[in-house]
């Protein structure tokens, strides 16, 4: 049974008509945003990284925002299998009561930032011989600078009003922060300050002082999370999750071409360029903005064969919140959602054998067909 879909963008479909897929052709890997979601390919994360890429010798550039940068940066750890399993288990075992506050989701978030940083992480993350680890956050302004939760909804619900009007609305509220791996120079195509879409981008070089909070303020939601203040080295200001910008990080707003490919594990067969964007099922990125990117993603069969039936979702918080008529229903959401983690170990393991066979190039299709 085919479980997995592999999509090329026209530049990177070329090439591998030409020289087939393999390790040595990935330049960057990319991760994109969407909390549990991310538990759905998990077993194809797991094997791309503790096994496909593994034996490479150049530097990989990784890029991603919230739970993308989260597992990105578990992929960096000295055994990225265990790395990537410690972060599915605490995603999994997260716990949220009714009337859950910013301060509530703080302790439960803390425990994910100790899987995946925690002990010496941060030096193996730092020090990885190949990966170069970068994550995106983004400096606010306005409404959504504010500590108070009632502005940022307001805030939040005028740029999803503006957002109807197009990608360039939000210029004013947003800017790019990319954090990278000091080893690195990332391949970003920003001119006078400013990326292909407009917006204002500047680049942060990691250390072990200003890595923890430039990757919590990656995943730091507006409204139900505090945000991050003055991280080291990107200076003042409020900053929250990188999605709210690149939710499905797109290479053509912010990246340049390079020779190699961007690896691009999904868990939709598309890219939602800005968080806002998720809500207007319309508004997908181009093709030609995916130029040289490979999108792998399960097929709808993957799904019907998990009895939740989706990827998992954030608001299977609230689905499945106990209360006095279902008070295991939360225990059923945790075994909803790692059975779905489970399963995702056979996309894993049709990846690989689509390499081992030499079978992989085949299977790869154009974007946009």
């Amino acid at each position: 049974m085919t479980l997995l879909t592999i999509r090329a963008g026209a530049s990177a479909y070329r090439q591998i008509q030409r020289d087939g897929l393999a390790p040595e052709h990935i330049s960057s890997v990319f991760g994109a945003s969407g909390a549990a979601k991310w538990l759905a390919i998990y077993g194809l994360d797991r094997a791309i990284f503790s096994q496909w890429l593994a034996p490479v010798k150049h530097p990989i550039n990784l890029f991603g925002t919230s739970v993308g940068a989260f597992k990105l940066a578990a992929a960096c750890h000295r055994d990225a299998g265990r790395g990537l399993d410690a972060l599915a288990e605490a995603y999994i075992q997260q716990s949220y009561p009714k009337g859950v506050t910013a301060d509530t989701i703080e302790l439960e978030f803390r425990k994910i930032l100790q899987v995946t940083l925690g002990d010496d992480k941060v030096g193996q993350i730092l020090s990885h011989p190949t990966f170069r680890f970068g994550c995106g956050a983004v400096r606010c302004h306005g409404g959504l600078a504010s500590a108070n939760p009632r502005r940022q909804t307001a805030a939040c619900s005028r740029a999803a009003v503006k957002n109807m009007r197009g990608r360039a609305a939000l210029r004013n509220q947003l800017e790019r922060v990319v954090f990278h791996d000091p080893r690195a120079s990332f391949p970003l195509d920003v001119h006078d300050g400013r990326a292909p879409d407009g917006y204002r981008t500047e680049t942060v070089a990691l250390n072990e002082e200003n890595l923890p909070p430039g990757l919590k303020a990656s995943g730091s939601i507006p409204v139900y999370m505090h945000g991050v203040k003055d991280i080291p080295g990107a200076g003042a200001g409020v900053y929250r999750d990188g999605g709210l910008l690149d939710y499905h990080p797109v290479p053509g707003n912010f990246w340049r071409a390079e020779e190699g490919l961007i690896l691009y594990p999904h868990f939709y067969p598309d890219c939602k360029e800005g968080w806002f964007d998720k809500f207007l099922p319309w508004r997908k990125a181009a093709p030609h903005l995916l130029d040289r990117a490979v999108l792998i993603y399960p097929t709808p069969r993957f799904f019907a064969a998990t009895q939740l039936g989706r990827v998992p979702d954030r608001q299977d918080f609230a689905r499945f919140a106990d209360s006095p008529s279902r008070p295991h229903n939360n225990a059923e959401r945790i075994r909803l959602w790692q059975e779905v983690a489970d399963k995702s170990h056979l996309l894993g393991q049709e990846f690989l054998q689509l390499s081992d066979s030499g079978e992989l190039a085949k299977r790869v299709r154009p974007l946009g067909l």
